[in-house]
């Protein structure tokens, strides 16, 4: 209770943590509302916002941040029947289904306040686990860490689509990438072709904006933007708001859903909405059948929504281990920070999770609020065109990226990933497992090498490692029947650049095999077994592929055009400067991606180039 009372204290006691959540909130609701934005990609773009803050107010701004972009991202998915991401998915089914009848403003007020609510429950959830997790961190050695990244990796990989051999492939990768450097058991140098901006590893925001921004806008690109549905009044919103109150029970339910599911590494952000609206439809009636427009249909995946939120915090904080993608990047934007979380952070600072649950709440609370107030506002910037977004989203990932360390290295690196990742996209191979491999690399190494030393084979015999072995086999079950599934046989299964992409693999496994047996042992360990692991799951692959032939005759549309300007300003980056790059790319793409006039395009490059010197003002 002291920890708790001292966090609260220590949000609202200060003109910087206020700031942070304040600012962090409407950065949030903005990026939710934005077409081609979802909050992985948003993270990376306010990541180097929250760098200038400093530690403390930065984790701040972020889980303020994290915590909200998806209440307004319902906001387009009601209205436009667009939803953002997957996560609002189920909420445009019936929220859709409202606006077509005009109640749009019902729709989008019973959103946010479920939204609201929800919040709040997972942040309760997260206060509530903190004593168990005290208590259970005395029992925890380093081969129960070791144990727990490599649940938490397999988690993950094996609920990419269902696909368990192309998840743990692509996480063989991640492994990969997180031995660059120079190794911290023995000094030796792994993958650092001499060049010292590698000695402490890749670049976290060129990693993630590679593999998952620029992929993700240049493919959203093709998709047609949908009409402008009617106007949104505030009496309307307030009736929803108020609506809300009378399926309390529903609304208590499913925030309580979204909570424990977010709890489970893997299952996220789309498993919860889907499980809430489904309990929903079996177990709340409704006059409105479900599917044509019933509030509750709109109530339960909302709720479930943001509750999420708090449980995903639990095994991302407490034990390093994130619970879905986007608390993957979260976790990577915290390393950024130079924040540590995992088990050592909950006995060293436990006010520090407390703070982050406050920042969970007090997010939640402010966005319902801005919300209700700028509701007709933020409709009519939800039916943006995303043609006339996703030039400004590039060249605001592109200074995000370049502004975490300045440097021809770091653009180097984000053109290597970015490649990487429009490559696993196209093949339809899972990207989440790689973020998570590197996320979780040096942990599982550390864990590993100082098992080895203290326990040697007995470190298998623990009853805590024996668990988690348990649960591991028991995930594994879980990916092997969800395969069985006639819609995750549809997930599974790739383009016709899944084998030439499973080669290359193979070949990087290979080199990182043969790299291995000229390292000391402690350099080598993790090495060996990302390599074998890589080799074994691409030989997996490859077998599958040839015995069920699950190709398909093309891989998903890539706007070329778009891809030529961004790799223009990539070597404008590195070899002319940031604001001229960012401001060439907002022009240039508005005015032939969004046929926008020459004198608006002009306004509009110049705007990015003032944001981006004022960004790099505050850097220094």
């Amino acid at each position: 209770m002291h920890e708790a009372l001292g966090a609260l204290a220590t949000l609202f006691g200060s003109f910087a943590a206020l700031g942070a959540l304040l600012g962090g909130a409407v950065a949030g609701l903005l990026a939710g509302l934005t077409p081609g934005v979802s909050g992985r990609a948003g993270l990376l773009l306010v990541t180097p916002i929250a760098i200038g803050l400093g530690p403390t107010a930065g984790s701040i701004f972020l889980i303020a941040f994290h915590s909200v972009v998806h209440t307004s991202g319902s906001i387009p998915a009601i209205l436009l029947g667009a939803p953002t991401s997957a996560a609002e998915a189920a909420t445009a089914i019936d929220g859709y289904a409202m606006t077509r009848k005009g109640d749009a403003g019902r729709a989008i007020g019973a959103a946010l306040s479920a939204s609201a609510f929800g919040g709040a429950v997972g942040a309760l959830f997260l206060f509530l686990a903190v004593p168990g997790a005290l208590a259970l961190i005395a029992h925890i050695g380093t081969p129960e860490i070791a144990a727990l990244s490599g649940l938490g990796l397999l988690s993950i990989a094996a609920l990419s689509g269902g696909w368990l051999s192309g998840g743990l492939m692509v996480a063989a990768v991640g492994l990969i990438i997180a031995c660059v450097g120079v190794d911290p058991f023995s000094g030796a140098q792994r993958f650092t072709f001499g060049l010292l901006g590698l000695w402490d590893g890749v670049n976290p925001a060129a990693l993630v904006t590679g593999l998952f921004v620029v992929p993700e806008l240049t493919a959203r690109e093709s998709e047609p933007s949908p009409p402008m549905a009617g106007q949104t009044r505030l009496r309307e919103v307030w009736q929803g708001c108020v609506e809300v109150a009378s399926h309390g029970w529903l609304l208590l339910r499913g925030s309580t859903i979204g909570a424990l599911v977010g709890m489970v590494p893997g299952l996220g952000a789309s498993a919860a909405v889907w499980i809430a609206y489904g309990h929903a439809r079996q177990t709340h009636p409704s006059d409105i059948p479900y599917g044509e427009g019933a509030i509750a249909g709109v109530i339960a995946p909302e709720a479930a929504n943001n509750a999420k939120e708090g449980g995903s915090l639990i095994p991302t904080l407490f034990l390093g281990i994130p619970a879905s993608s986007g608390m993957g990047i979260l976790l990577a934007a915290f390393i950024t920070l130079g924040v540590e979380v995992g088990p050592r952070m909950l006995t060293r600072s436990p006010e520090f999770v407390f703070l982050m649950g406050w920042a969970n709440i007090g997010s939640n609370l402010l966005a319902l609020p801005l919300c209700f107030v700028f509701a007709p506002l933020m409709a009519r910037f939800a039916s943006l065109q995303r043609r006339a977004v996703v030039p400004v989203a590039l060249a605001a990932a592109l200074a995000a990226t370049a502004l975490t360390d300045a440097g021809a290295l770091t653009v180097i690196q984000l053109a290597v990933f970015s490649g990487l990742g429009l490559l696993l996209k196209s093949a339809n191979l899972p990207r989440a497992p790689l973020v998570l491999g590197y996320v979780l690399g040096p942990g599982l190494e550390s864990g590993l090498i100082r098992s080895a030393e203290v326990y040697g084979w007995g470190a298998l015999a623990r009853p805590g490692v024996l668990t988690i072995l348990s649960a591991a086999l028991a995930i594994i079950v879980v990916s092997h029947r969800a395969r069985a599934q006639p819609a995750a046989v549809a997930q599974e299964g790739g383009t016709v650049l899944l084998l030439p992409t499973t080669y290359l693999v193979i070949l990087l496994c290979a080199a990182v095999l043969a790299t291995a047996a000229a390292l000391p042992p402690t350099a080598a360990g993790l090495l060996y077994l990302s390599g074998g692991l890589g080799m074994v799951m691409a030989g997996i692959t490859v077998a599958r592929f040839w015995r069920r032939r699950f190709s398909a005759p093309t891989a998903p549309p890539i706007d070329l055009q778009l891809l030529v300007l961004f790799g223009g300003a990539l070597a404008a980056t590195a070899s002319i400067s940031l604001p001229l790059a960012a401001a060439a790319l907002v022009g240039v793409g508005l005015a032939l991606q969004a046929r926008v006039g020459y004198v608006k395009a002009s306004l509009a490059a110049l705007a990015a180039a003032t944001a981006v010197l004022c960004l790099e003002a505050v850097r220094r």
